[in-house]
């Protein structure tokens, strides 16, 4: 099972190709906080705080009070089962998103969604208006 942890500002400056030139780091246990994809999911629904909506067959939960939103890959998606953990912080006045990734698929299909979502972050950083 690959299990990945990628800080988001740590990879920004890659350049559209860069990451696909080379396997991306790996980390070694969980960085998410749970032990498995099925044991967050299963701690999120549990809290009464947080938000959980399917959007486009992912499901999507809101941890408001954390800053935290968190992706969960739909069964049949090649990098399935996967949790994806996107905390927005602050630091010296700039925004940032810290991501955590927990893939059990192939290592391929792994980096692939983690590029994946870092264009997404990217997205959200300029309509955020922060630089990137």
């Amino acid at each position: 099972m690959a299990k990945l942890r990628i800080v988001f500002f740590a990879v920004l400056f890659l350049g559209p190709g860069a990451a696909l030139a080379q396997p991306l780091p790996e980390a070694p246990g969980s960085t998410i906080g749970f032990p498995t994809v099925a044991a967050a999911l299963e701690a999120l629904r549990g809290r009464p705080d947080v938000r959980i909506s399917v959007q486009g067959g992912w499901t999507i939960a809101d941890d408001h009070a954390n800053n935290t939103v968190w992706s969960f890959a739909p069964e049949g998606y090649p990098a399935y089962p996967a949790a994806v953990k996107r905390e927005i912080k602050e630091s010296n006045g700039a925004i940032y998103i810290e991501m955590n990734i927990l893939c059990g698929a192939t290592k391929a299909a792994c980096d692939k969604l983690v590029i994946d979502f870092q264009r997404l972050n990217e997205a959200m950083k300029l309509h955020l208006g922060q630089p990137h």
